[in-house]
């Protein structure tokens, strides 16, 4: 073959790109830029249509088609965004959680923290570890529940504080504060 044969490429990797580890910078790189790509076609479209009773792999496909990302790499930015809370699986779309309001799945948990935060003092640390015992989940999924109530000016979550890194409660709560119980509660 000659240096200027249109039919060979010019990395001799045939087209194809490495495997690379999950925990590689390049990997990082592209889970981060589909999550932002993700993000941004989920808000523009609010209810992302993906097949009738789709399985998540289907969605997955559906959505990597869509914005030109491959499966895998589809499914775990779906599955970033959802940890983050910034989306939620109803019935068969994919639909953005507006900032602010709780996921569908942590109505109760969300509830239970702001309980729970009224038994401590202003400056505080809840104790999430022990609340996601209570509650039967995951520490991260109490974080994902707090959400609406850090937006809301309740808790703040601060890297350096007294009691190491957790959420804490405000010294004063902030101007935007409302009981969010309430609100949480018209919507079930």
């Amino acid at each position: 073959m000659s240096d200027t044969d249109l039919a060979r490429p010019a990395d001799m990797s045939g087209g194809h790109r490495e495997r690379v580890s999950k925990d590689s910078p390049a990997r990082r790189r592209r889970l981060a830029v589909a999550v932002l790509a993700l993000r941004r076609h989920l808000r523009s479209t609010p209810t992302a249509t993906v097949p009738h009773e789709a399985s998540r792999a289907q969605t997955a496909r559906a959505l990597g088609s869509q914005l030109g990302l491959s499966q895998s790499l589809t499914a775990a930015a779906l599955g970033v965004l959802e940890q983050c809370g910034d989306l939620a699986f109803a019935g068969d779309a994919v639909v953005m959680v507006p900032p602010g309001k709780p996921h569908p799945d942590d109505l109760a948990v969300t509830i239970l923290i702001e309980e729970t935060a009224l038994a401590y003092l202003p400056g505080q640390v809840l104790p999430h570890g022990l609340i996601a015992l209570d509650a039967g989940v995951e520490s991260p999924q109490v974080r994902r529940a707090a959400r609406p109530l850090i937006w809301s000016g309740l808790l703040r979550y601060r890297l350096r504080g007294p009691h190491g890194p957790g959420l804490y409660l405000r010294e004063r709560p902030a101007s935007r504060h409302a009981p969010v119980s309430e609100e949480i509660r018209c919507t079930r």
